[in-house]
């Protein structure tokens, strides 16, 4: 096994001094790439992206926070070597780290024992020491920001991620800090001090010894919400250590422990080594350090030119005519808007909280499986599409799009608290209401009913007319409709509310890991996943039916086609499942030549058409026979990251993030056309229904159809 991916066609030969070797991964800022420099050393190198790069503000601040970060020299910390804040592009090299991040080990590996989790966490608190004594917070201290080595942990990326605050990018919804990692105070917008840094480190202890947050899962201003406002659940930690992490995720940031208080508590532990001599043998969990040594077995690369990898389909079956699908089940229900942008952009509000979703920063190590690489078919590019405009309409008064379902196109200002509702067809304007509160935003539109939060409530409003029908207080969530229920997620629970007046009927408890959005509504039962674990509830009387247990954490909604509940996991596993039973029909690994599982960002909900499931998967679509899991083809789009996949007249749809739409050929997968639709630059936001792709351009929302 190998601790980097390929490089590809778009990627650099040289920065700098360094030759790059490799990708380790990417996040906000950045790429990050293996590279040797002159001498053989090995590193690790941040390439910054250009959007924050062209900001004189930034690189004024990225100057800054290096020059302290250089300072830091503690030994579980990865050294910053080399830098250049004013380069084009800006970039910083740091000591690479033959390892896997805590983020990682986790997640494949399991909870870790009291004695590792406290002599992790005092390596943690010592590497926080370091980094405080020259003046620097860290304020992303999270799982995938912690690398695991024999010799001990390394914290990377402190201080450095500080400098993309208050910068072009924040506009775009990117801000410091991961959900469940980021302490009160920061939240509300105050200086965050070393305190903030203990209580991350305390969200850590507990996610190391239970393999979940202790403000749970899900959308992430429902996890901020329960940091300002709840306690954590610690309930699964031993009584001394949860006894720790309590006292550093205490809301008052002077409550909470010194750094130096907390290193001498977290070593009272027999087999710590306040040396620092750590060994595989006396602090690592036994799985960890058998999956560190073959990484660290693995040779490096040599330093070359990147591989000239073109967009290519793998051809994995003939491509023989899809069977016919089973009838799907009466009146099913899904969550709105499934072709939306789920990936790529999403809009939430939470009242009170100014607080956007996070791009989590990559860690700089990553594993890469050796997968088999099937025949590469080149292509010499597919000719420009014959898309053609509908209709195209000013986004006056800080109008934004939100959702497009039942024929008509839902907008919202979020400041002024305005509702307008477009016909789909030709965007003529069928109503305007103005919200009762304020930060509005249309969380979804299903069978009728259009649901807005504004204030601190979900409003239930007729779709036709806009006039609301009830209100719900405390209640943020984006409901689907069936028969006379609306059904969601909320924190940890799959709910039903009546339609009619949004009486709560009843709710099933998830578990960590259930996810806003992740469920699906088909004929008597409503389907939704917790962490590994996949459930089907009875909808009338909310009692589980059955639980399918998958083998790494299920990350997309389950998608239902005829008898069979579809559903991918974190490690690129599609599985299909009986819906009435639960067992298990059959499931397919991933396996891609540039897909590496450890810096993948996850998969989408999948796609059934005409007897096919398609699957998207990072930079690849999947096509399979949907009921016995036969790959027909695959895909690879040389892009970072694609979504809003959608299947139309035997073509496969799917956009990446600049604003192109690309078009496959259901049966084969071979490329037909891609198109650039952003003409005036802004937020790329596409909503897919019925063939037509709605999205925002500048200042004006176009409406394009994909069928001539």
């Amino acid at each position: 096994m190998a601790a980097f991916a390929p490089l590809t066609s778009g990627d650099p030969e040289q920065v700098g001094r360094y030759r790059l070797a490799g990708r380790l991964g990417q996040g906000g800022m950045g790429r990050v790439y293996l590279a040797r420099s002159p001498s053989g050393r090995m590193v690790a190198v941040k390439v910054v992206r250009a959007a924050l790069a062209d900001d004189p503000g930034f690189r004024r601040r990225f100057a800054r926070e290096v020059a302290a970060a250089r300072l830091v020299s503690g030994i579980f910390t990865a050294a910053v070597v080399d830098a250049a804040p004013e380069g084009r592009p800006a970039w910083l090299a740091t000591e690479y780290v033959p390892g896997l991040s805590l983020a990682d080990a986790l997640a494949k590996h399991g909870a870790w024992p009291e004695q590792a989790v406290r002599q992790l966490g005092a390596a943690l608190a010592e590497a926080l020491g370091a980094i405080h004594r020259e003046g620097v917070v860290h304020r992303d201290l999270k799982p995938s920001n912690v690398l695991l080595a024999a010799d001990g942990p390394r914290v990377i990326d402190f201080g450095i991620s500080v400098a993309a605050e208050d910068t072009l990018l924040t506009e775009a919804g990117v801000v410091i800090g991961t959900p469940g990692f980021i302490p009160p105070e920061q939240l509300r917008g105050e200086k965050a001090g070393p305190a903030a840094d203990v209580f991350a480190l305390g969200a850590v202890l507990a996610y190391t010894a239970t393999g979940t947050g202790p403000f749970g899962s899900g959308a992430g201003h429902a996890v901020n919400y329960r940091v300002m406002h709840e306690e954590p659940d610690l309930g699964g930690l031993p009584s001394g250590l949860a006894e720790v992490a309590a006292r550093c995720l205490a809301k008052n940031p002077g409550n909470r422990p010194a750094v130096p208080e907390l290193l001498k508590e977290l070593a009272q532990v027999p087999g710590h080594r306040p040396d620092g001599d750590f060994t595989e043998a006396d602090w690592l969990p036994g799985p960890v350090a058998d999956a560190i040594a073959h990484i660290q077995a693995a040779p490096l690369p040599d330093a070359a030119a990147p591989a000239q990898e073109e967009r290519a389909t793998l051809k994995l079956a003939p491509a023989t005519a899809p069977p016919a699908a089973e009838p799907a089940e009466a009146s099913a229900a899904a969550p709105p808007a499934p072709s939306g942008p789920r990936r790529l952009a999403r809009r939430r509000v939470l009242a009170g909280l100014a607080i956007a979703a996070t791009l989590a920063v990559v860690t700089t190590t990553a594993l890469l499986n050796d997968f088999g690489r099937g025949d590469d078919e080149k292509s010499a590019g597919p000719p420009k599409a014959k898309t053609k405009q509908l209709w195209s309409r000013p986004l006056d008064g800080g109008l934004t799009l939100d959702a497009v379902a039942d024929g008509a196109v839902y907008l919202s200002s979020d400041a002024r608290g305005t509702l307008r509702a477009l016909d789909a067809r030709d965007g003529s304007r069928l109503w305007q209401r103005q919200a009762e509160g304020d930060q509005t935003s249309v969380a979804s539109a299903s069978g009728g009913t259009l649901f807005y939060i504004s204030g601190r409530a979900l409003y239930a409003a007729d779709a036709d007319s806009g006039e609301t029908r009830w209100k719900a207080e405390s209640i943020l969530t984006s409901p689907a409709t069936l028969d006379d229920a609306a059904y969601s997620v909320i924190l940890s629970f799959l709910m039903a509310q009546d339609l009619g007046t949004g009486k709560i009927l009843w709710t099933y408890h998830l578990g960590g890991g259930a996810a806003e959005g992740d469920f699906a509504v088909a004929g008597s039962r409503a389907y939704a996943h917790g962490d590994q674990e996949l459930y089907a509830v009875n909808t009338g009387t909310g009692k589980k039916q059955w639980t399918f247990k998958a083998d790494s954490a299920l990350i997309t909604a389950p998608a239902v086609a005829g008898s069979t509940v579809y559903c991918g996991g974190r490690n690129g596993t599609l599985y299909a499942v009986d819906a009435r039973t639960g067992k298990e029909v059959w499931r397919r690994g991933f396996s891609g030549k540039l897909w590496n599982p450890r810096i993948a960002s996850g998969a989408d909900t999948p796609v059934v058409a005409d007897g096919v499931v398609y699957f998207e998967n990072d930079a690849y679509v999947s096509a399979l026979d949907a009921g016995t899991g036969k790959p027909l083809w695959r895909h690879r789009q040389d892009t970072d990251e694609i979504g809003t996949l959608s299947v139309t007249a035997g073509t496969v749809h799917f956009t990446d993030e600049t604003g192109t739409l690309y078009a496959l050929d259901a049966r084969s997968g071979r490329p037909k056309w891609q198109e650039n639709l952003m003409t005036s630059g802004g937020q790329w936001r596409p909503y897919i229904v019925n063939g037509t792709v709605y999205f925002e351009d500048g200042d004006r929302l176009r409406a394009v159809s994909l069928v001539n």
